[in-house]
């Protein structure tokens, strides 16, 4: 496809993360709305009526259609495999929510039917296309702290989602713990060993579901690199999101941005602006780069940066978390099954 090619996507999902990717193809250069696919069809047709596109009328059309020339796909976790290989059987370079399979079996299977088609496909870790964070990963990889000695990640989540989500989310590690984990491992260029994390409930309905919402990972890699990683599903005091990385020779930090700049001082002291409430205003340019980036990919312009070496292994170590947390243990990454 040539780099300035009008690129006719089809978006599966019509939720939360399907309405970011809805907003990059309506603000984007050279990307329309191919079909639209959902299981609420009233809510397929508000955004047809509304950004054009048309209504596919079922799986087979929204991953296969000719007039179609990529795919996006942002349903619920379980379906993901399902959706992300039939469009890749049909031809189709995939944009697909993380994650992408329940076990490595099947991202593994993703990325060999990528790489026997010539197609990219792109794992949505949109962290990785944070300003901020970006700027944090590329002075550690420009040695511009030294010799990397830890990395400090902070995650805390608001509002607390809703049970129906969460039911089907596959637990914290496998849902939010595993953005940390893909983040951390790319600023420090190195896959970590071993892994040690704790948990707690103390929100009465996650109890009942059986998952945590506080949990905290210790990560050793083979250099001596040291990280820690702590996850809430409540931070009341705003979308907290935070790096931090400690080398020899000094440190880089990515704080949390406040809405405004604006501070009041007065004799009661100053008062500064709340950080952002939430992911989507939060992750917006985020969400928008990471398009951005596909959109190049699909048009042969870069390779995909999110690897299937990364996407394998950022599944086997929340595996690896999971399992320290249940066990009360250190968990080796070499015990779990590499698939």
């Amino acid at each position: 496809m040539a780099a300035d090619s009008n690129v006719r996507v089809s978006l599966i999902g019509l939720g939360r993360a399907g309405g970011f990717h809805l907003a990059s193809i309506r603000a984007l250069p050279g990307v329309s709305l191919g079909h639209v696919f959902d299981v609420d069809r009233a809510r397929a047709e508000a955004v047809v009526a509304e950004h054009g596109g048309r209504i596919a009328e079922d799986m087979k059309q929204a991953t296969a259609s000719a007039d179609v020339d990529a795919v996006v796909v942002a349903t619920p976790t379980q379906t993901h495999y399902e959706y992300a290989s039939a469009a890749l059987d049909a031809g189709k370079p995939v944009l697909c929510e993380k994650p992408l399979g329940t076990d490595v079996g099947q991202i593994d299977h993703c990325f060999a039917r990528a790489r026997e088609r010539g197609l990219p496909l792109l794992v949505a870790f949109q962290r990785r296309f944070d300003p901020s964070f970006a700027e944090v990963a590329a002075a550690a990889h420009a040695g511009r702290v030294g010799a990397l000695q830890f990395i400090r990640s902070v995650s805390r989540d608001n509002p607390v989602p809703s049970i129906d989500y969460l039911r089907t989310s596959r637990g914290i590690f496998h849902d939010c713990v595993v953005h940390d984990l893909d983040l951390v491992c790319h600023v420090a260029g190195e896959v970590p060993e071993q892994v040690f994390a704790f948990g707690s409930n103390f929100v009465p309905a996650i109890r009942e579901i059986d998952d945590l919402d506080n949990v905290v990972i210790a990560l050793r890699f083979p250099s001596g690199l040291l990280a820690s990683i702590d996850v809430s599903r409540q931070g009341t005091h705003g979308y907290d999101q935070r790096l931090e990385v400690l080398g020899t020779e000094g440190m880089v930090q990515a704080e949390n941005r406040p809405r405004t700049t604006a501070v009041l001082s007065s004799r009661e002291g100053a008062t500064h602006a709340p950080i952002d409430h939430s992911f989507p205003t939060r992750y917006f340019e985020a969400y928008r780069a990471e398009f951005a980036c596909f959109l190049d990919c699909v048009r042969g312009a870069r390779e995909v940066p999110v690897t299937h070496a990364d996407v394998r292994q950022n599944h086997r170590l929340a595996d690896a978390a999971e399992r320290s947390a249940r066990e009360g243990r250190p968990v080796r990454l070499a015990e779990v099954d590499p698939g």
